[in-house]
């Protein structure tokens, strides 16, 4: 910020001195305003003042609705900012034949709104996580979904215009997709939000959260899929191969397509919950914790899975919608055809020999799947090692990188 506002000064007196020049040398305003048009290092000084402009309001914007910004948030705008910047400038090369001064001002507020959409995202995502938020912050954050969300008709609007008027294809149609697709990502941000509070009001107990969350992101992607595919034929149709959108084209159908499969594997599931999972007895319950590990609540009915866990039947029902293994074993949910298999399947052997081993020795079951269980923790515990080496940003020293891998090699042999 310090840098921005040095820069900003600089840029302010080297454009006003370019200009008391043009007035003082001219004394008349047309020719003032001619020489100011004309004259490289003035038209320069022109520009960059007006990218200054932006990025300070820019600034302004972040500082009042979000504040100071978070590591994360900053990692992430820093990650997405790089490459935004590289499929902007492939869409530059598509449209090179309206390439102008206007163009690169369109170019550099779209690129300044993506990014502030960027952090309302990240911090509605924090705020879900946080256990108590004050209430300015709710303030601040619905002011500035509902401010995006102005800016970005505004923009629409001044897109859609010469499309409209002219009636022929322009870089119009590259910011009228982009606004567009920017403003239906602020109305999925602002619904989520809206999902958020209403369990909030209702302190945790609505079951139904789960569910419309996972309807409103597959929906989400539905659009932004149909909206992506609309905006690769316009402009394959116009212009060309648009290369800047294939990247973004096939994540948006990845996404898409995975939500699809999970909510086949959910409705698949919890069709017949009943008959796949059954209740768990008192002495079952006695057994165990009695605690529910998803609600951390204690239970009086459950449903038990095949890996022996006891779980609260809407708990399990809204873990399904994202997860499809056991939240305390990590072993698969989903149950095949016959028990049997199912043991084979979860434990990665061969049904034949699991069959086999079970008949031969009916107790081996249980202690095959605490053999199984701790294996499963002590390969959690060497990846979690392995991934907080892989995401830091300097190399560490030779003895400790050694000491990483001996670590690992050691747990996964045991």
């Amino acid at each position: 910020m310090i840098r921005l506002q040095t820069y900003a000064a600089f840029s302010l007196l080297a454009t006003t001195s370019a200009v008391y020049y043009a007035f003082s040398s001219r004394e008349q305003f047309y020719p003032a305003m001619v020489y100011l048009s004309s004259s490289k290092i003035c038209f320069v000084l022109l520009l960059n003042t007006g990218l200054v402009a932006m990025c300070t309001t820019w600034q302004l914007v972040k500082r009042i609705f979000l504040g100071t910004l978070r590591e994360a948030e900053v990692e992430q705008l820093n990650e997405q900012s790089w490459r935004e910047v590289v499929e902007i400038l492939f869409a530059v090369t598509i449209f090179r034949q309206d390439f102008s001064v206007a163009f690169l001002a369109m170019v550099a507020a779209l690129l300044l709104v993506k990014a502030l959409h960027w952090l309302a995202q990240k911090r509605v995502d924090y705020i879900e996580t946080t256990p108590s938020v004050p209430m300015l912050s709710h303030i601040r954050i619905v002011s500035f979904m509902v401010f995006l969300l102005a800016v970005d008709c505004i923009f629409l609007s001044r897109s859609l215009m010469p499309l409209i008027k002219n009636r022929e294809a322009s870089v119009a149609i590259f910011f009228s997709f982009e606004y567009m697709i920017l403003a239906t990502s602020t109305v999925s941000i602002f619904v989520k939000y809206v999902f958020y509070v209403s369990d909030m009001l209702m302190e945790g107990q609505w079951e139904k959260k789960a569910v419309y969350t996972f309807y409103l992101e597959l929906i989400s992607d539905l659009v932004h899929l149909f909206l992506y595919m609309l905006f690769f034929v316009a402009i394959f149709l116009n212009y060309g191969v648009p290369l800047h959108l294939i990247r973004e084209l096939y994540e948006t159908f990845r996404s898409f397509r995975i939500r699809v499969s999970d909510y086949v594997r959910y409705r698949k599931i919890t069709s017949n919950m009943n008959e796949r999972f059954p209740d768990a007895t008192a002495d079952e319950l006695n057994a165990s914790d009695a605690t529910c590990i998803i609600c951390r609540e204690e239970m009086t009915t459950a449903k038990k899975l095949l890996c022996g866990h006891l779980f609260h039947v809407h708990c399990l029902r809204s873990w399904l919608e994202r997860q499809h293994t056991c939240p305390t074993c990590r072993a698969p949910i989903v149950p095949p055809d016959n028990g049997r298999t199912a043991s084979a399947q979860q434990h990665g052997a061969q049904p034949g020999v699991q069959l086999a081993a079970g008949i031969g020795a009916p107790g081996s079951e249980g202690a095959t799947s605490e053999n199984m269980n701790r294996r499963q923790a002590k390969l959690e515990a060497a990846a979690s090692a392995a991934s907080i080496y892989g995401r830091s940003f300097a190399y560490p020293p030779t003895n400790t990188l050694n000491r990483y891998i001996f670590f690992i090699i050691v747990v996964t042999s045991l």
